[in-house]
């Protein structure tokens, strides 16, 4: 017997989740990158698809208390899935039944002192692009794996037990996208140091228009199989 489908919302099945939120911050003299699990879930999101940062994006107010930095750029990879729940034989079985990963920028909270300096945009977008190459890669990643939806399947005799189950499951997917990315993030800012060392930061920024073509075009190719 079909007990509930979920969609949209907790209600509906849409559940929203952070994955890793990613806190750049760019020095005036001198510029580092800090990582931190997001705790909270801003409903104004600022998707990674509708294009390139622009000035308008930084909407926070620098904090006095930061003076050696230029600019903060919050930005967070997130997934949502949505599933399938029965029960059968006074158990109940849960599995996936879509998947989405998107990267975001959170405007409020991000603020930039030198809204007019076209390479620290730049570099601030090369953390952005590599938030979204790796919400890429995990989205066809996930998608080849829910071919096989045991993958992604748990029974239990409580609903809130195998959806907690599943939850766990899907954290523990995520767990080496998050370390990947950070450690992405690190060798960036390393190897173009901060964004000032201008040949390596084109060599870095046209990496990553590649890698998001190349990567974009696997996921055209997956849903057209779906």
């Amino acid at each position: 017997m079909l007990v509930s489908k979920i969609g949209r919302a907790l209600a509906l099945g849409r559940l929203p989740v952070v994955v890793l939120m990613i806190v750049v911050l760019i020095g005036l003299n001198a510029l580092t990158a800090s990582f931190a699990v997001a705790q909270d879930l801003d409903p104004k999101l600022r998707r990674y698809e509708q294009g390139p940062l622009v000035k308008k994006d930084y909407q926070g107010s620098a904090p006095d208390t930061i003076k050696q930095f230029a600019a903060s750029t919050e930005i967070e990879v997130r997934y949502e899935y949505s599933y399938q729940l029965y029960e059968k034989d006074q158990k109940f079985q849960i599995y996936v039944t879509d998947f989405e990963v998107y990267s975001i920028m959170l405007q409020k909270k991000s603020w930039n002192r030198q809204l007019y300096n076209a390479r620290l945009l730049d570099h601030e977008q090369g953390h952005f692009d590599i938030g979204q190459i790796f919400a890429l890669q995990a989205k066809i990643e996930i998608a080849r794996k829910m071919k096989d939806k045991r993958r992604f399947f748990s029974t239990g005799k409580t609903k809130a037990g195998v959806i907690a189950k599943l939850e766990e499951t899907l954290s523990q997917e995520f767990s080496h996208v998050v370390a990947e990315m950070m450690e992405a993030q690190t060798d960036y800012d390393r190897a173009t140091n901060h964004g000032r060392d201008r040949n390596p930061q084109k060599l870095a920024r046209d990496g990553h228009s590649e890698k998001l073509k190349a990567l974009q075009k696997k996921v055209k190719s997956l849903a057209g199989h779906q």
